[in-house]
């Protein structure tokens, strides 16, 4: 199946991976161990397997049904359940996208204020950020896929992690198996809001040149996110115990004061100001879905609503005065995209499944 989209504003089906990585693997990294390993442990590390399996059983699913379909989210929202609650379920995207969109750049925001300038104040950093992304949804989709490739470079910050083996303790490993199976799951749950992004999927289908062909790079993309999500782990693991993080709000940045240069004494300096390339991408694609959806849904120009939703987004980002409030909107966020991952989705393949062997029947 070729994309309904014209040539000029598609993608090669290899850069769907880059797309689902980019949006998998945002910021939460620097805070996503403390969490499952205050729940699971050592044992924490199985968690992250299981979540990686689980989301590759929803990427499974989410291609048999735009497979199916051969159209997006949208769209198919209007196909299963009419016009008018279709809708109600497209508005619904639209908010989550556009809170997530807030809670990424408050929680950048917060980085900037705590490591590198505490007087500065949330809404001129914000505003920048805005008019940066404005200006790079209004590209496009392959301007977005563009930045999500570049910002393949903060790699070069991850692999600084490897400079503080000389701290690891192993023996912060053992005993393996130690927690009962509720404790794993459990801990595997606080691990979705890390792992979303697969579901942005669902409204870049149609920008796929032969979409069927890009699921094995949907598959390898979450494979290297749990890859990447384990190393996160073990080094969690290595360097602190359970108490200890519960004192750490991002161990990964902290764990850049280990490292020492002759030319850079404070390294950690980098590694705060490094999250814009885990940021953009994300604030990119959320804001492209949403204003696609808006254009969809209100038949106005996407242009025209991109600002509208970024002076949403801009209001939550000012609303959000403190830590407390960003744990409060993250921990909902995170619970809706459970739901939206292992719930709405399988949801939605059942009546796909249905609507199938009703048709073969007539």
């Amino acid at each position: 199946m070729k994309s309904t989209e014209q040539p000029r504003f598609t993608i090669s089906p290899f850069l769907v991976f880059v797309l689902i990585h980019s949006m998998q693997f945002g910021p939460e990294y620097l805070s996503m161990s403390i969490k499952p390993i205050q729940l699971a442990g050592q044992d924490a590390w199985i968690s992250v397997i299981l979540c990686g399996i689980a989301f590759h059983i929803i990427i499974w699913m989410m291609y048999r049904i735009l497979n199916h379909s051969g159209t997006d989210l949208i769209h198919i929202h209007q196909q299963f359940f009419g016009k008018w609650a279709g809708g109600v379920l497209n508005f619904v995207f639209i908010i989550y996208f556009t809170l997530i969109a807030s809670i990424l750049i408050r929680q950048f925001i917060e980085i900037i204020q705590v490591w590198l300038f505490p007087e500065l104040k949330t809404w001129p950093l914000a505003l920048a950020l805005l008019l940066l992304v404005y200006y790079i949804v209004a590209g496009g989709f392959r301007v977005i896929v563009g930045i999500c490739m570049f910002s393949l470079v903060r790699y070069v910050t991850i692999l600084a992690l490897f400079f503080p083996v000389a701290y690891f303790h192993f023996n912060n490993l053992t005993p393996m198996l130690d927690h009962s199976l509720n404790d794993i799951i459990q801990a595997g749950k606080e691990l979705t809001f890390p792992y979303l992004g697969v579901e942005t999927l669902f409204f870049c289908y149609k920008f796929i040149e032969t979409p069927k062909k890009s699921q094995k790079w949907a598959h390898l993309a979450n494979f290297i996110s749990t890859i990447s999500y384990l190393l996160i782990i073990f080094f969690s693991l290595l360097m602190f115990k359970p108490e200890q993080l519960s004192k750490e709000i991002w161990p990964q940045l902290t764990k850049y004061k280990f490292i020492h240069f002759p030319f850079i004494e404070r390294f950690e300096y980098i590694g705060a100001a490094a999250q814009i390339l885990w940021v953009i991408p994300i604030l990119c694609i959320c804001l492209w879905a949403s204003s696609r959806m808006c254009k969809i849904m209100f038949t106005v120009k996407q242009l025209t609503a991109l600002p509208i939703l970024l002076i949403l987004v801009f209001t939550g980002v000012c609303l959000i005065p403190d830590r407390t409030r960003i744990e409060a909107v993250q921990t909902m966020l995170s619970g809706t995209g459970f739901y939206i991952i292992f719930v709405y989705i399988p949801f939605l393949y059942i009546v796909d499944v249905v609507r199938m062997k009703v048709r073969r029947t007539v």
